[in-house]
C-alpha cells in the first residue's frame, strides 16, 4: 500500500488499495499467460514435427500397399492365365488322345481307397517322438 496523507477520504484509500491489488493480479495473470504461451509454442512445434514425420510415413505405407496389391493382382492374373492354358491343353490333349492315362475315370481309384484303417496296424510305422507340439 502506498503512503497516503492522514486526512484522506477513506474511499480514496480503499480505491488506491484496490488499484494496487488489481495491478498485482494483472502482473500475475500476464506471467501466467506468458508461461502458458511458451508451453503452447512448445506443443505446437511438437505437433508440427510429428505431422512432418507422419505425412511422408503414410505416403510410404500407401505406396507399399499399392505395390503389394499390384503384385497380388498380377499373381492372380498370371495364375488365371496359366489355368486357362492348362485347361486348353487338357482339352486339346483329350481331343487328340482320348484314352490317355490322365483322363481315366476316378472311379477305379475310389474303389481301391478305403477309409477304414488296417486291422493289423495298431501303431504308427514311423517314429513320432520328434513331433511335439509347440
Amino acid at each position: 500500500m502506498t503512503k497516503v496523507r492522514k486526512d484522506r477520504n477513506p474511499r480514496y484509500t480503499k480505491a488506491l488499495d484496490l488499484a494496487e491489488l488489481n495491478n498485482d493480479l494483472m502482473k500475475a495473470q500476464s506471467t501466467h499467460n506468458y508461461s502458458v504461451r511458451g508451453r503452447l509454442v512448445d506443443l505446437n512445434t511438437k505437433v508440427k514435427t510429428i505431422s512432418e514425420e507422419l505425412v511422408p510415413r503414410n505416403g510410404r505405407l500407401t505406396d507399399a500397399y499399392l505395390k503389394l496389391s499390384h503384385r497380388y493382382w498380377s499373381m492372380l492374373t498370371a495364375l488365371e492365365a496359366r489355368n486357362s492354358r492348362i485347361e486348353l491343353l487338357e482339352k486339346e490333349l483329350r481331343d487328340y488322345v482320348p484314352d490317355h492315362w490322365l483322363f481315366t475315370e476316378e472311379a477305379d481309384e475310389e474303389d481301391n481307397v478305403s477309409d477304414e484303417p488296417d486291422p493289423d496296424q495298431l501303431e504308427f510305422d514311423f517314429d513320432t517322438d520328434h513331433l511335439k507340439p509347440n
